[in-house]
């Protein structure tokens, strides 16, 4: 490694004048690194240069104007151009999510800025604003502090700004929850409410027929939504042994189908994804046509789609028999039945096993 120091001349009072170098301190107030050549600056004039290569320092004058290379790089074009360059933002995510905070604990989220000329930076907020017991820890390069005791959102934009006018902006944004949200209950009809730090902030154990975030749906009552496209997609219909073209989404309740979902024979059966695992209090049948239709059917439960348990009848080891008909009929199950995929199996039917259906409870 070479290194050449280099006292006050006249070129460098030239480079200096950029820094305004006017006091006897040994700060630095520029350090570059690049790909060969390092070089650093303090306040009382002197400049040291580095080269891994063993790179020769060269002088060019030129009436007025002098140059200095070193390993065949212009320093004075390197600062100027180092110093035109803003601060970078490191491992920072487009949406600046930082994460969720439990309100009255400290946390502290680091500023990860790189800049290549100075290690003088300063940071302020220029869009939105600090949580209240929050704040700037700018030596530290950090947003330090109490996490409100509350559920909010706080997005906020911080700007890196070098010594030279060069700046860069960062959104964040972090979610606090309250501490304890159970204090007053929000849980309904005796339900049990559970601190949690998943970013609600608490969840609720239902009890009895009630459930939804609350407890304050009756889920005897409330559709799960298979005969909505927006809450249960066609992509979460599906069935064995379909009847020739007959498709899995024509089983929707009250689909213009003119006979809803057919299957082949008794072995067919058609599949309902919840989309997560719930409470399924009852189920609705309806025939599409008087020509072929279910006359009975059984339901079987499962919470990860490979391993299906028979919602059984009570006081029995046999599965539960639902009867049906041409017209919509809504039949309890004799327990609730906690699952994420539901199938239909046809026992009896006219013809074909055809049908539409619609289940109700309550998922999450």
């Amino acid at each position: 490694m070479t290194t050449v120091w280099i006292s006050r001349v006249f070129w460098i009072w030239k480079i200096f004048l950029l820094f305004q170098a006017t006091d006897a301190s040994h700060e630095e107030v520029l350090q570059i690194h690049y790909p060969s050549v390092t070089l650093s600056a303090q306040k009382n004039g002197y400049l040291s240069a580095q080269t891994e290569g063993g790179g020769d320092i060269h002088i060019n004058s030129k009436g007025n104007n002098t140059s200095v290379y070193f390993d065949n790089i212009n320093l004075l074009q390197l600062i100027e151009k180092v110093m035109s360059l803003p601060p970078v933002w490191m491992n920072h995510t487009d949406t600046g999510y930082s994460g969720n905070f439990e309100g009255g604990k400290y946390f502290s989220i680091p500023l990860n800025v790189m800049t290549p000329g100075t290690k003088n930076l300063s940071f302020e907020i220029v869009a939105g604003s600090l949580p209240p017991g929050v704040f700037l820890d700018i030596p530290n390069r950090r947003i330090s502090g109490i996490a409100p005791d509350e559920d909010a959102e706080y997005i906020f934009t911080v700007r890196a700004k070098t010594g030279y006018g060069k700046f860069a902006d960062a959104v964040f944004r972090f979610d606090s929850y309250e501490l304890n949200q159970c204090e007053e209950n929000p849980c309904h009809n005796n339900g049990v409410c559970n601190n949690t730090n998943e970013g609600k902030g608490y969840t609720c154990n239902c009890t009895g027929y009630y459930g939804e975030r609350h407890c304050d749906t009756d889920c005897r009552l409330n559709s799960i939504g298979v005969s909505n496209k927006k809450t249960i997609p066609d992509a979460q219909l599906s069935a064995y042994l379909s009847r020739d073209q007959s498709l899995a989404t024509e089983a929707r309740l009250n689909s213009n189908s003119s006979s809803g979902w057919c299957g082949e024979n008794g072995n067919a059966w058609i599949q309902v994804d919840l989309g997560s695992v719930g409470r399924v209090f009852a189920v609705t049948t309806q025939a599409g046509s008087s020509d072929k239709f279910l006359k009975s059917f059984t339901l079987s439960c499962s919470t990860d789609g490979a391993k299906f348990s028979d919602v059984m009848g009570t006081n029995t080891t046999a599965a539960y028999v639902f009867p049906s008909g041409t017209g919509a009929l809504t039949q309890p199950l004799p327990d609730p039945a906690t699952c994420r995929f539901v199938r239909l199996h046809p026992s009896t039917y006219k013809v074909h096993p055809c049908l539409k259906l619609e289940l109700h409870g309550c998922v999450p």
